[in-house]
């Protein structure tokens, strides 16, 4: 009798042993709970984190993703840092700063950060509407003016302008969609954020809209004081303000992830995506063209060993500087 009530003690251990793994990973391997660090609505990053979510919910089972609203860049990669989050958007020049420790994050180097894939360019614009009176940057000066949420990418390029140059608006932090809202209200008279932004989308629809950058002369001064930023352009006919497109200190955009998720997790999670880029390119065509492929060297700081061992299984090289130590 106490063979049997033995043997069936066991047996119970064993199955409830059985249930929790099965609770907690997805047929995948996964973790079926992943949070993605995006940004406000209205946003590239936000547009991004929705399509890979999509791509995960719909092709792995039993794994949930799930979007997180944030303050975009430096709120990220602090959040992947401290292992809130599963993965992250970020700009190339807030991931490197954060990795390196250097800049906004001097002396707090994030060692846990990694690429997971290559995201879009994005271009800095500073945004008001026709009869604002603002023709340059240095207009903005007394001006009410949202730089973007606190700690993202908008806010820490906007004060390093204003910096560089001496400019003083009256600064607001306002989500994307918010500051779109408030800027055709009247309430504010600008605001920064990077193409490509359905917020501009949707706002020329109403309103004539006026895209400010920065001078050939302003950006050479800029990039003496400042981390380096690429000269990237905003296409033609995109918006009705460029018509012709315009060239201005711009950025690309990263999805990144802890290096604490396993290389089978990171592995699996890239051939989902990849496997599946016409889904992105129905919600976010922008991060569909700049995932290809030929795009793997536009990061600055190493992949994921398990990106690493995805991209040479696919014939692509990471170059030394990218790989993981």
């Amino acid at each position: 009798m106490k063979r049997i009530i033995l043997l069936i003690i066991t047996i119970s251990l064993t199955l409830i042993v059985a249930s929790c793994s099965n609770d907690s990973e997805g047929s995948s391997g996964m973790s079926n709970n992943l949070s993605i660090a995006a940004g406000t609505i209205g946003g590239g990053f936000h547009s991004g984190a929705t399509a890979v979510s999509s791509v995960i919910n719909d092709n792995i089972e039993g794994v949930q993703a799930n979007v997180e609203v944030t303050g975009s860049s430096v709120n990220n990669v602090e959040l992947l840092q401290a292992g809130e989050v599963d993965l992250a958007f970020s700009s190339t020049e807030v991931a490197w700063e954060a990795y390196h420790g250097k800049f906004t994050f001097e002396g707090n180097s994030h060692e846990k950060l990694r690429t997971l894939l290559p995201g879009w360019p994005g271009v800095w614009m500073f945004v008001t509407l026709e009869g604002n009176g603002i023709d340059s940057i240095h207009d903005l000066n007394g001006k009410s003016y949202s730089s973007g949420p606190k700690g993202s990418g908008n806010e820490v390029f906007a004060s390093r302008v204003f910096n560089t140059f001496g400019i003083k608006p009256d600064i607001q932090n306002l989500p994307t969609s918010d500051a779109a809202d408030a800027l055709k209200d009247g309430l504010i008279d600008g605001f920064s954020i990077a193409w490509p932004s359905e917020a501009i989308t949707e706002l020329e629809t109403s309103e004539e809209v006026k895209i400010v950058t920065l001078s050939e002369e302003e950006n050479e001064a800029f990039l003496e004081e400042n981390p380096p930023y690429p000269i990237l352009s905003i296409p033609p006919d995109v918006y009705n303000a460029v018509p012709d497109g315009r060239e201005a200190l711009g950025l690309y955009n990263l999805l990144l992830v802890s290096q604490d998720i396993s290389e089978e997790q990171v592995y699996n999670l890239l051939e989902t995506i990849y496997e599946n880029e016409s889904q992105i390119e129905q919600t976010w065509p922008q991060m569909a063209s700049g995932m290809l492929y030929e795009n793997v060297e536009e990061t600055t700081i190493p992949y994921h060993p398990g990106a690493v061992k995805y991209f040479e299984d696919q014939g692509i090289e990471i170059p030394e500087d990218l790989k993981p130590e």
